[in-house]
């Protein structure tokens, strides 16, 4: 099986890193062929890596017609058996390659973002119609192909995300840098700061606890989207005297590395479809708490693996982490407790083990 991964995605989070890691993997393997954007993330990683890769001018929503007979001509060139495409913004481009391609192909989607509305029309009809297998990451995303989505229930799967084993952590620099020392509690929320994955939220509820005498201290890691959000939040902090609590970090390219250095890992979005942090967390030991909504609560079971928060509401994630930071008994309880379920649910194993059985197969693996 010849194997081409297509990412065009201009984004710095989740969707292209595990498409970066995905390269990787067959990389080691004796080779894919990987399609990615000029100059975006997955080329710059891939530049690190050496691993080699082709360029496509940016696909856009009308028809892509001129990317996708380079497209093509890549499939016909390479004998390329099956496509594996991750962002949206490329299935026009994957499905017009895949008819023009002289050789047949099959194309192969992990879904990551959530469907809010019906796609049945007949331009939805076509670009559908070319996908041979539609790999969801969450049995909620799932169902909901199967309600929106122009594509017969058996070529719809759910294929969780796959985290590597935690090694150790390197603690003691990273918190220097930081400037903290090792005491008080320490928090971290990982991912791009922007309004959808709730920075907000923390400061707030970082602010209340200090409020009633706890030593609370909260990292912020993650890529800037949006400069006008990141610059209300720095204000914020210094309004409420949160200097010393609250620090800001630009995006790291291996935050599960950081992740053993907090007491708790915090995921605050509105609503993600999925939420690979948890998991990540969750590995290497240290105890989460996610907001309920989306594909959180397939991650955690409340109460037993982690603690989760009404969505929105700063409030109760104080409620939350005060639990936590006043309970080391529990932190390490629901922090055992929630390595052993992601090293059995969610390890990169078992996830490329059956990735490997939907794309090197005709028809898949049922779930």
């Amino acid at each position: 099986m010849k194997l081409l991964e297509l990412c065009l995605s201009p984004g710095h989070g989740g969707l292209e890193l595990y498409a970066d890691k995905v390269i990787r993997h067959y990389h080691e393997r004796g080779g894919c062929l990987a399609v990615v954007r000029p100059g975006g993330l997955i080329d710059r990683r891939l530049v690190e890596a050496g691993i080699p890769r082709e360029h496509l001018p940016v696909a856009v929503r009308a028809w892509p017609w001129l990317a996708a007979r380079r497209l093509a001509r890549l499939i016909d060139t390479h004998a390329i058996d099956t496509v594996h495409m991750h962002w949206r913004g490329d299935m026009a481009l994957a499905a017009l390659a895949t008819t023009m391609a002289r050789r047949p192909v099959r194309l192969v989607y992990t879904r990551q973002m959530a469907l809010t509305r019906p796609k049945q029309d007949p331009y939805h009809r076509f670009l559908y119609g070319q996908v041979d297998a539609f790999l969801c990451i969450t049995r909620r995303l799932a169902e909901d192909a199967r309600r929106f989505l122009p594509l017969p229930p058996e070529r719809i799967h759910v294929l969780y995300y796959g985290v590597p084993a935690a090694g150790p952590a390197p603690c003691e620099p990273f918190l220097d840098e930081l400037g903290w020392d090792g005491n008080g509690f320490r928090v971290a929320l990982f991912g791009r700061v922007e309004p959808g994955k709730g920075q907000h939220l923390l400061v707030e509820a970082v602010r209340r606890l200090r409020a009633q005498g706890l030593d609370v201290r909260a990292a912020l890691v993650g890529h800037v989207m949006d400069r006008t959000y990141v610059d209300g939040l720095k204000a914020e902090v210094a309004r409420a005297g949160l200097h010393d609590a609250v620090v800001f970090r630009d995006f790291v390219p291996e935050p599960q590395r950081l992740m053993g250095c907090f007491h708790a890992v915090v995921l605050a979005s509105r609503e993600e479809t999925f939420g690979l942090v948890l998991p990540e967390a969750m590995r290497a030991g240290t105890a989460v708490v996610g907001s309920r909504a989306g594909g959180v609560p397939e991650i955690i079971d409340h109460e037993r693996t982690g603690l989760m928060f009404a969505s929105g509401d700063a409030g109760d994630l104080a409620r939350c982490l005060e639990r936590l930071a006043r309970d080391p008994a529990l932190r390490e309880r629901l922090a055992a407790a929630g390595k052993a379920e992601a090293d059995a649910r969610f390890s990169e194993e078992v996830h490329f083990r059956r990735l490997e059985a939907f794309l090197d197969t005709e028809d898949g693996m049922a779930v």
